[in-house]
């Protein structure tokens, strides 16, 4: 019946169903087959509404669109300009720049897709670069949003494994950094190899001003994790704190929020908040019933049963993670993959953070492959594309980003050392 489960969840993801809803569906499916109580349905589906940590997700994400309307982006963009203009493929090394930054706002890889995206890519094809290059590295900059603190996606695996986000937020700070540099070193080399124009170095005086204009935007992953760090907040706590900080900064610093900006945010937060938390409780009924047919330990017991080596085992779960990335969304494939191969992880002798982390960094590849690829479908739409006339620029994005998850997954120190800290 397990087979029957998944074999009608890929069929209503084909043909079009959302995620959430397929994954209920075939959740449904089995324990009508099964005879179990849709009250346990129930439970396990409101379940994950009572915890106060995931108070911080929509807290987070109100924050962020907050900061988004107030045209910190904007702000962001220009003191990335400023900064990396002058390289080889000017605006496209913006890109990169302006989506790490970014990062440690929104949270959210598809809030930074869009809102780069929707100022870049025009400027970008209005300067010449081609439509596939400036979608490609719109959609892989991004995916930064999810690794670099603070992330959404953190707090649902931090619910999931039990572990510190404040460690959680840490550990993920120099792989997000790594990835970022990594792409810009790509977006440099692709831009010498095409000839692709660059701009102006900026003067000091633009630096400054560009500066001192984004300086109270910046503060905001400071503010964030020196809370949360030092104590004087729980995570929770501190997302909620950053909405204050959002509002005042939007309202009294920038004059740049009006109530139609703050409706607006409200509305996309309450819209977001609401297609995560259904993702994340459909998820949980259907791992409830996987853990109840004892399937994590079943697969995990097979891949123990291949004795592989450490190396060679850890490459099996990262190239796995790879392609549930591509076919699902990150959050399923938290709650399916997290309780299989934790266990296996934690025996090899491996940090519960570090392995939390590489999944992370493993799946969030998927954000800009097809046929799911989020950020993807994002950057091609603003810039008037199909996905298949953007695959080529991908292609070596996606192998340089597979090379740092490597390094990250193998030099430990990479993730853990931030972490301990603390």
């Amino acid at each position: 019946m397990i087979f029957v489960m998944f074999l009608g969840f890929a069929v209503l993801m084909v043909i079009g169903v959302p995620i959430a809803f397929a994954m209920g569906s075939a959740s449904l499916l089995f324990m009508q087959a099964k005879d179990i109580s849709l009250a346990v349905a129930a439970q396990k589906f409101f379940s994950n509404t009572q915890s106060f940590s995931f108070l911080a997700v929509p807290f987070f994400i109100l924050a962020g669109n907050l900061m988004v309307e107030s045209g910190i982006a904007k702000k962001l963009i220009n003191f990335a300009s400023v900064l990396v203009r002058q390289l080889p493929g000017g605006l496209g090394c913006v890109s990169v720049v302006t989506s790490m930054i970014m990062a440690g706002i929104s949270g959210s890889s598809v809030a930074d897709a869009s809102s780069v995206g929707a100022i870049l890519i025009p400027e970008m094809n209005d300067q010449g670069y081609p439509k596939s290059f400036s979608a490609a590295i719109n959609a892989t900059s991004s995916v930064v949003g999810i690794i670099i603190p603070p992330s959404s996606t953190m707090i649902v695996i931090s619910y999931i494994t039990g572990l510190s986000v404040a460690k959680m937020f840490l550990a993920g700070a120099i792989p997000g950094i790594l990835i970022g540099l990594a792409y810009l070193a790509v977006t440099i080399w692709m831009a010498l190899k095409n000839n692709y124009p660059r701009e102006e170095r900026a003067s000091k005086s633009e630096i400054i001003a560009a500066s001192v204009d984004a300086a109270w935007a910046m503060l905001f992953p400071v503010f964030m994790l020196g809370s949360i760090i030092l104590g004087i907040a729980t995570p929770t706590e501190s997302a909620s704190i950053c909405v204050v900080y959002s509002l005042l900064l939007g309202l009294l610093v920038y004059r740049s929020l009006n109530m139609k900006k703050i409706l607006r945010a409200l509305k996309d937060s309450a819209i977001g908040t609401t297609v995560v938390m259904m993702v994340v409780c459909t998820a949980t009924i259907m791992q409830w019933i996987l853990v109840s047919n004892n399937i994590p330990t079943m697969i995990a017991d097979f891949l123990l049963g291949l004795n592989l080596p450490y190396a060679l085992m850890l490459f099996v779960m990262i190239l796995i993670l790879f392609f549930a990335g591509m076919v699902m969304d990150n959050v399923p494939n938290l709650y399916i993959f997290l309780p299989i191969f934790m266990p296996i992880a934690i025996g090899m002798g491996m940090d519960p953070i570090h392995m939390s982390i590489v999944v992370l960094c493993s799946l969030a590849m998927g954000l800009f492959t097809p046929p799911v690829g989020t950020t993807l479908f994002i950057s091609c739409n603003i810039a008037g594309i199909s996905i298949e006339e953007c695959v080529k620029d991908l292609v070596p994005f996606f192998i340089t980003g597979a090379i740092v998850i490597l390094l990250v997954a193998y030099c430990p120190p990479l993730t853990v050392f931030l972490g301990n800290m603390i």
